[in-house]
């Protein structure tokens, strides 16, 4: 066998230790910058990458078990690869449940917004329950800018969700129990269960009803 063969093999286990090690140290700090923000979170977690957190003292972020997320430059490589935001302000409330998976995904909470069990959320992925600047120029251009009129709505993201990579969430949305959304979509109306919605702005295909294949075969 050549050298180069050899030196590939090394690279590659050289590259299993890293991610071997990556999953505990980021398991470590993720718990500590948890505890810092005054998350309420479970210990069964796996962290592939150190996330941003910036939740306000006044706001309310609780996550359920096995949560699982990626991101960061090796550890979600699918392109515009950041690490995970976490933002929540005062008077804002973030719930993710049991078993929820996401990948380099920005999710800002001024207002509340709730993602149920199950759910899976793609790469880049942003989601916004705030318009983050008023709709009326003389407020934005304002010195310094008002934000007092600035619009903000609950999103709920139901239980089974899949949420396509590179897709937009805006205030006010709620999506379906087991719906899909495809990647790329920008979504700024409710979704019903059971469908799957694609686009910009997002609109329905068809039900996921034809795609549905039982785990488990009856008698």
């Amino acid at each position: 066998m050549s050298p180069i063969y050899f030196i590939r093999k090394i690279y590659r286990g050289l590259r299993f230790l890293y991610y071997k090690l990556s999953r505990g140290y980021s398991w470590l700090i993720s718990c500590f910058k948890f505890y810092l923000n005054g998350v309420d979170f479970q210990r069964d977690f796996v962290g592939y990458g150190i996330p941003i957190l910036d939740i306000n003292m006044k706001g309310k972020f609780s996550i359920g078990k096995k949560f699982w997320f990626n991101g960061g430059k090796y550890h979600a490589m699918g392109g515009r690869q950041q690490q995970c935001y976490f933002v929540v302000a005062a008077g804002g409330e973030l719930t993710i449940g049991n078993n929820v998976g996401v990948t380099s995904v920005a999710i800002i909470c001024h207002n509340n917004i709730s993602i149920g069990d199950n759910v899976k959320i793609g790469i880049n992925t942003v989601i916004y329950d705030t318009d983050f600047h008023s709709l009326y120029a003389d407020m934005r251009n304002s010195i310094p800018e008002r934000l007092d009129g600035v619009k903000t709505k609950p999103v709920v993201i139901k239980e089974g969700a899949f949420i396509g990579g590179h897709t937009t969430i805006l205030k006010g949305v709620t999506i379906g129990k087991n719906s899909i959304v495809g990647a790329g979509s920008v979504v700024f109306q409710s979704i019903p269960d059971e469908q799957i919605w694609a686009g910009n702005p997002a609109v329905y295909i068809r039900d996921t009803s034809p795609y549905y294949q039982p785990a488990f075969k009856t008698a």
